[in-house]
């Protein structure tokens, strides 16, 4: 015989006492649970409903009695114990009856856990040992995990649009640009029909250029940005206020600005290694792509002045690489200028109005 596990020396131990699985026990555990339940006797109540859980479980008797004793912590306001018992209820019983209300109890207790995090500032790392309707450490970090629950235990449901609004927003809040784009996209990509679609369409561009660190970083969130502002635009034009279209082109606008400060920076690093076959692509990216932004007359000022000039080569053997292949510096230089020759004219054309 193999070694008894954890679960099994229970099981053992309890039968033994004479404490194993008995389902009339338990039937009249929970009845009188019931009758002090209803006489609003909740802390006796909660000694029965225990009762009934451990003398007949996985059955409809489990099931019943763990909705009950989640329901005694809530009304006694003992939140993080109610919160903890409506998971493990949806855990073991994932299409349980229960799930619809226990989905408005776990939002209930997130949105009461944020009003009072955001209204006492409340420390992440001194434990919490006076207020029982509060968990011990982040409440801000608990309430956020009682809305993923509303979420995970039933996504169809009513509230599941809700519960990532409130997270996205309490992020929003917070200043976690990255974490509150996120939840906006969430709710964009996997509701699409939720009463909260405009506000993440607004809120999430607003979060995305909150999260761009500047030229220096990863710009990807500005094409994000100015995709979804597209979108927006498209995709509402009976809802938006005179006001939300002003914004949004105004965002439009600084978006350009932003994509077209990234391409001046890489032009004028490759400028100043006179590097100027690729200075003159990015210029002339200005140029052709951001003809609005103030960087656009610049560039075509900047790609006149740069006109002609050679690459330096950074190669630290240029003798001994024109030994070994003598016709690579004549191809290098030939694929330069003809890059170049091909650039200027199109920066010609988009002077002139000329489409190629």
């Amino acid at each position: 015989m193999g070694l008894l596990q954890g679960g099994d020396i229970k099981k053992r131990w309890k039968k033994l006492v004479g404490r194993g699985p008995n389902e009339a026990v338990a039937r009249a555990a929970l009845a009188e649970a019931d009758a002090l339940y209803r006489d609003r006797r909740y802390d006796d109540a909660i000694a029965k409903y225990k009762v009934a859980i451990d003398r007949w479980p996985d059955s409809v008797i489990e099931e019943d009695a763990l909705w009950q004793l989640a329901e005694c912590w809530f009304f006694t306001d003992r939140y993080p114990r109610a919160e903890d018992c409506y998971d493990e209820l949806v855990k073991k019983y994932a299409n349980s009856r229960y799930l619809d209300r226990i989905a408005q109890r776990q939002f209930i207790i997130g949105q009461y856990w944020l009003a009072v995090d955001r209204k006492k500032h409340l420390p992440l790392l001194i434990p919490n040992v006076a207020d029982r309707s509060r968990p011990i450490f982040d409440t801000k970090g608990r309430a956020l995990k009682a809305f993923e629950h509303v979420r995970l235990n039933d996504p169809r449901g009513a509230l599941a649009d809700d519960s990532i609004m409130a997270e996205a927003n309490a992020h929003f809040l917070d200043r976690q640009w990255i974490d509150a784009d996120y939840y906006y996209g969430l709710l964009r990509n996997e509701y699409p029909d939720s009463e909260f679609l405009l506000q993440a369409h607004l809120l999430g561009l607003q979060a995305k250029l909150r999260a761009y660190q500047g030229p220096g970083y990863e710009g990807g969130v500005l094409d994000e940005a100015e995709l979804l502002a597209d979108q927006t635009l498209v995709q509402f034009p009976d809802q938006l206020t005179n006001q939300d279209q002003d914004r949004l082109l105004s965002t439009r606008a600084e978006v350009a600005a932003q994509q077209a400060l990234r391409h001046w920076d890489r032009a004028e690093f490759y400028a100043k290694g006179k590097h100027f076959t690729s200075a003159r692509i990015y210029y002339a990216l200005i140029a052709r792509d951001r003809p609005q932004t103030l960087l656009a007359q610049k560039a075509r000022d900047r790609l006149g002045e740069i006109e002609g000039l050679a690459d330096v080569s950074d190669n630290p053997f240029p003798m001994l690489t024109a030994v070994l292949n003598p016709d690579s510096l004549k191809e290098a230089e030939l694929d330069a200028m003809a890059e170049s020759e091909a650039l200027i004219a199109r920066e010609q054309d988009v002077s002139s109005g000329v489409i190629r």
